[in-house]
């Protein structure tokens, strides 16, 4: 792919201009996760963050459209204590940060990254796969679930390392109602996970990323998490892509956890979680 992600691009700080082998700043719905540099972890209380006018970053809107796009970013504050970010296609300095205009980028991260922060494109699978699904069943078996059917949320493939074998990534909930929302508290049975599948040693194995799991009704109240895949990205320029996790919880807070591919398992390298 050719896309701008070699252009000379800065981000302007109050106390100075980082060069490209610097700071990249990592958002996830318009939320400061962290950041990277010389492909090191930052976590959100590391990374500068006073910026004083519209700074570039590279967007991706999720899985509706692969191919990023380049935007503008101007730091506001909202709840938390955590940085929010007000997205738009110019660099004109919003009047109010926080309208309806904002631009819902589901990742963004500093255009003064010298990679290219999506090597490879995510595949979408079906979801009515009878080898998918049954994954998906047998993995709920381990967790003392039994259910006759599945409806899986999504279903991809994607060659996270570049050796050229791709994992499977499933995802599944049935907390949701006819309108898409989560309900308030668990019942037995619920469950929410995202499931990746990969070959090791020349088996096919399955690695619970995030999940919750209901096998019995519980015995107090208790609220119910829905684990989502959100983005595939390469986001420390490690050629390596990572795997991008939305949470939403029912008595209102969201997360974003970040995972990284290694040895074969995925370990989590940046997270932020708020809620009501």
């Amino acid at each position: 792919m050719k896309y701008f992600f070699t252009l000379s691009l800065v981000l302007l700080f109050n106390l100075g201009i980082y060069s490209q082998d610097e700071i990249v700043l990592i958002t996830h719905n318009n939320y400061l996760v962290g950041g990277t540099r010389n492909g090191k972890w930052l976590k959100e209380a590391e990374v500068l963050t006073n910026i004083q006018k519209p700074t570039k970053f590279i967007g991706f809107d999720s899985f509706i459209n692969p191919k990023p796009s380049e935007i503008y970013g101007t730091l506001g504050e909202l709840g938390c204590g955590r940085s929010f970010f007000y997205f738009s296609e110019t660099a004109k300095i919003p009047e109010n940060i926080f309208g309806d205009g904002t631009l819902k980028q589901v990742l963004a991260i500093g255009a003064n990254a010298t990679w290219n922060p999506l090597p490879r494109v995510p595949k979408k699978l079906d979801r009515t796969n009878k080898t998918y699904q049954k994954i998906a069943l047998d993995f709920l078996r381990t967790k003392e679930i039994v259910a006759k059917s599945i409806k899986l949320e999504s279903a991809f493939s994607i060659d996270l390392e570049g050796d050229g074998t791709d994992e499977i990534f499933i995802e599944a909930t049935n907390y949701k109602d006819k309108n898409g929302e989560i309900g308030g508290t668990a019942r037995a049975g619920n469950y929410s996970f995202v499931l990746m599948r990969k070959i090791v040693g020349g088996k096919s194995r399955n690695f619970l990323i995030e999940g919750e799991f209901h096998p019995k009704e519980p015995k107090i109240e208790d609220y119910i998490s829905e684990f989502d895949l959100s983005a595939f990205a390469d986001l420390n320029g490690d050629g390596k892509m990572e795997v991008i996790l939305n949470g939403l919880y029912s008595y209102g807070g969201e997360s974003t956890e970040i995972y990284e591919l290694e040895k074969s398992t995925l370990k989590n390298v940046l997270s932020v979680e708020c809620g009501d």
